[in-house]
């Protein structure tokens, strides 16, 4: 993310629903200054934050939905594996575009679902399963369609893969044994066929997912 948003020395970036702000952290060693901005999590960022003396990072609670920042004060606005909890998407991009300098750059990473309906469908069923706040994980070009119906032009895009243990998978939410049994249980009926795109296998008794992913840079028109 921070090589694909040209971030300069001179730059003011903001990342929103930033969460520990880890990318912003990251950001920090490169930019002028950096806003993190969220609802939840900032103990965790001011910790981090202070821990590592970063002197350039500030920290604002905030909805992402209506920004609380004036109009064009940034340079690059990141937003990292927060996109599909969003329940306004649109308006989310609005308000990121707003706070944007003329020709400000957004940079986009976050998982992707399958271009095919019904994989996305069933995948983006399994995701709310697992994490309630979970709204929904979208293909490539409907996040891209996104972006650039919300006014910015999409400068370069790149895909990666990662493949996570399901165990791990579970372990980051923690659901009830029970629903993890149950997702579980469908990755495992819908293998042959890939039902979720997900590319599920085991090896041995230990199930694996590929996950795909995407980061996406594009510039406020």
């Amino acid at each position: 993310m921070v090589r694909l948003s040209g971030v300069r020395s001179t730059d003011a970036v903001l990342e929103v629903a930033c969460g520990p702000a880890f990318v912003g952290l990251l950001f920090a060693n490169k930019a002028r200054s950096v806003v993190g901005v969220d609802l939840a999590q900032l103990d965790e960022a001011l910790r981090l934050r202070n821990e590592r003396h970063v002197g350039n990072l500030s920290l604002v609670e905030g909805d992402v939905g209506s920004i609380p920042i004036a109009d064009g004060c940034f340079d690059i606005v990141a937003c990292h594996k927060a996109f599909h909890h969003f329940s306004k998407p649109t308006q989310v991009l609005l308000e990121v575009r707003r706070v944007l300098s003329a020709q400000g750059r957004l940079v986009l990473g976050d998982s992707l679902s399958s271009e095919d309906p019904a994989k996305r469908a069933l995948h983006n069923q399994l995701e709310r399963l697992r994490d309630p706040s979970h709204v929904q994980m979208y293909a490539l070009s409907d996040l891209q369609r996104l972006i650039t119906s919300a006014g910015f032009r999409i400068g370069s895009c790149e895909t990666f893969e990662d493949e996570r243990d399901f165990d791990w998978w579970m372990s980051v939410i923690n659901p009830p044994a029970s629903i993890a049994a149950q997702i579980k249980d469908t990755l495992i009926e819908g293998m042959s066929a890939d039902s979720t795109g997900l590319q599920p296998h085991l090896e041995g008794d230990r199930l694996w997912l590929r996950r795909r992913n995407a980061v996406i840079a594009a510039i406020k028109t």
